[in-house]
């Protein structure tokens, strides 16, 4: 039984790669090495442009792939390195629009906080109708004692690329909390790995997606618990209309020393056509004694007698749906601190229900 449980616990990961990120053709996109996207729209300080500052990367991270990573290592045309001294505190609101004249985004990010430090970051990435590719790659150390908290949005246009990978290493008693928005693109997809290396540190992942048309969601978190003590928990909560498709891959991997560890895992769809297709692969994998894994996956259509009780309120069917979707997200959208960041997300969700 212990060989299979080890053979089991090297095989490769499931994984859906619609999008074929190995085959990007990018003859149409001029990467501009010149070209600072990353102070087009900046707000706060404790930031400077990237230099020769780097954080390695775990040998078990390949990001969204090897290949995308290797691009984002060798030839980003954008990157911010945030360095957070002992006990400072700092927010940050970096906001990147795509267009015709800066079509093509590799960014790399080097974020670094101290011990006792704390960060509100904000990412906000948009565009115009131009086709636009975007990768990204951020690599993160957080320290004994210290916060960060990240708010993604990704609101590109319908006929977009996003790639995204994100890779952290958490110390004693150090937390990040991330929120990511995932309402744009044609494709989008998120490869984040967060080492939970010291005792008592945490990691928690809330994700909010929306899948219309036939865009393509390829959603994956990998949650190492090292130290003692370690707590985290994924939340992915989101709908699929027309003939989009997504895929959630969430593990929860408690190593061996991870004793009186906690993880947790959700995910739930709102199928809005018989057409799309919604895969979940939450995972469990435990070499240690005396901790707690849990995982739930959940995908289904509307309630009916919940949509006539709202239709008999006075509302059409395509407002009833719109009131029942918003009410399944902004759970994870009401933990966004930021006021008019909160109205950002909300005005993209409106406009992706009701297609103005």
């Amino acid at each position: 039984m212990s060989a299979i449980k080890e053979s089991y616990n090297v095989l490769p990961r499931l994984t859906f790669r619609w999008v074929k990120a190995n085959e990007l053709l990018l003859n149409t996109m001029e990467v501009n090495e010149d070209k600072d996207y990353a102070y087009r729209a900046i707000e706060g300080d404790g930031y400077r442009k990237l230099t020769n500052e780097d954080l390695p990367l775990s040998d078990d991270f390949k990001g969204v792939n090897e290949r995308m990573v290797t691009m984002v290592e060798r030839k980003h045309n954008a990157g911010v390195f945030i360095h957070l001294n002992e006990n400072e505190e700092k927010q940050l609101h970096i906001t990147h629009v795509l267009g015709r004249e800066n079509n093509t985004l590799i960014e790399k990010n080097i974020i670094v906080l101290e011990k006792g430090s704390r960060m509100d970051l904000i990412m906000d990435y948009s565009s115009d109708d131009t086709e636009t590719f975007s990768n990204v790659m951020n690599k993160i150390s957080v320290a004994e004692g210290a916060e960060l908290n990240i708010i993604k949005i990704q609101r590109l246009n319908s006929i977009s690329r996003h790639l995204e990978s994100r890779y952290t290493t958490v110390l004693a008693k150090g937390k990040v909390n991330y929120i990511s928005v995932e309402i744009g693109g044609k494709e989008a997809v998120v490869n984040y790995m967060t080492d939970l290396v010291g005792d008592e540190s945490e990691g928690h992942v809330k994700n909010v997606y929306l899948g219309f048309g036939e865009r393509i969601l390829d959603l994956s978190h990998h949650m190492n618990h090292i130290g003692k003590k370690t707590n985290s928990d994924m939340i992915f909560k989101g709908a699929l209309k027309d003939k989009s498709k997504k895929a959630f891959r969430g593990t929860l991997d408690f190593k061996k020393g991870s004793t009186h560890s906690e993880g947790n895992e959700e995910e739930f769809t709102i199928l809005l056509s018989p057409k799309v297709k919604s895969y979940a692969i939450p995972l469990l994998l435990c070499r240690e004694d005396d901790v707690i894994g849990n995982h739930a996956a959940s995908n289904g259509q509307i309630d009916e007698e919940k949509l006539f009780y709202i239709m008999s309120r006075g509302m059409s069917e395509a407002e009833a749906k719109k009131i029942i979707i918003e009410s399944h997200i902004r759970p994870i959208i009401d933990l966004i601190p930021v006021e008019s960041i909160k109205n950002i997300i909300l005005e993209a969700v409106e406009k992706e229900l009701t297609g103005e």
